[in-house]
């Protein structure tokens, strides 16, 4: 009986199957025969007691077990290549990273500093998971997470970016149509474009609650870009993070209200990774670079 992985050949040609849906295929591109393809696939279905691949004339599919471990073991493959690479004093870097973040942060944030980085560091691929679920980093073989928060979640350890801002804005065409807001009392007579979460958000020195001045709030919305496009038409005062409409207001596309009055932060916007797993040199080398990005976002 087989007790354990031989060698990490077993590894990559159960990946290079998952991506090849072929042994054939496999067998070619590691230069061996089909039939060692085979045998090394059999040896890793006793080591974990499993069926990898449904198997018939024209292709090859992984079972539900195979795409749960595929993650894992691309995970230990990145870490093996990572220690041959620093024990060749090899600089550049490569590999991939996996991370997660929401979607309204995905567009007009991520995915710009994303871009930056990899010009950088054209070998580093880079698998964004856009979701609004909280993803078990650690279950889902996720290396970074950016969250939203008061604090680090439990099971997590990571660096504060910064204090998630929120604030009111209004299209230019919207004002002009629209008496000039003088206090946080007169929002009452406009529509309030916000997410239901951010309803208790106090305006500084005041008692007034986005929720407590909402009479005329005749939109609803959990997606934010809705908001943010309704914004953009001039269909309310929008209450966004800044982070989610920078860039309109950069090209006057929207324009602050009320910034005597300012909402109360939002929590922190924080990178954060499993605390059981150790910090690669690809994700130290991304976390410097976000947080530097950040420093010039906030110095703007």
């Amino acid at each position: 009986m087989i007790s354990s992985i031989r060698d990490v050949d077993d590894l990559k040609t159960f990946v290079f199957v998952v991506q090849d849906r072929s042994f054939t295929q496999t067998a070619s591109r590691m230069g061996v025969t089909k039939a060692a393809v085979a045998k090394r696939i059999q040896g890793l279905e006793k080591i974990w007691n499993t069926q990898l691949f449904y198997r018939n004339t024209r292709k090859v599919i992984p079972t539900r077990d195979a795409d749960l471990i595929y993650q894992k073991v691309v995970a230990i493959l990145e870490s093996v290549k990572e220690l041959e690479n620093s024990l060749t004093n090899k600089d550049e870097l490569e590999g991939t990273l996996r991370i997660t973040c929401v979607s309204s942060m995905s567009h007009n944030f991520v995915a710009d500093v994303i871009e930056k980085f990899q010009v950088q560091n054209p070998k580093i691929t880079i698998q964004l998971i856009v979701t609004d679920s909280l993803l078990d980093l650690m279950e889902e073989s996720i290396d970074l997470g950016i969250r939203v928060g008061s604090d680090i979640p439990p099971g997590l350890m990571g660096v504060e970016l910064f204090k998630n801002r929120i604030v009111a804005v209004a299209s230019p065409g919207y004002l002009k149509t629209n008496r000039e807001l003088q206090s946080p009392k007169d929002l009452e007579t406009h529509n309030l474009l916000y997410l239901d979460l951010h309803k208790n958000l106090q305006f500084s020195g005041t008692n007034h609650t986005l929720e407590s001045l909402s009479k005329k709030r005749n939109f609803v919305s959990n997606d934010a870009a809705s908001l943010v496009q309704m914004g953009l038409k001039g269909k309310g005062i929008l209450i966004r993070s800044f982070w989610d409409i920078e860039e309109g207001l950069q090209e006057g596309k929207f324009i602050p209200v009320l910034e005597d009055y300012p909402l109360k932060n939002f929590g922190s916007v924080w990178l954060v990774h499993p605390f059981s797993k150790t910090p690669s040199r690809r994700m130290m080398v991304f976390r410097n670079f976000l947080e530097t990005e950040c420093r010039v976002k906030l110095s703007r």
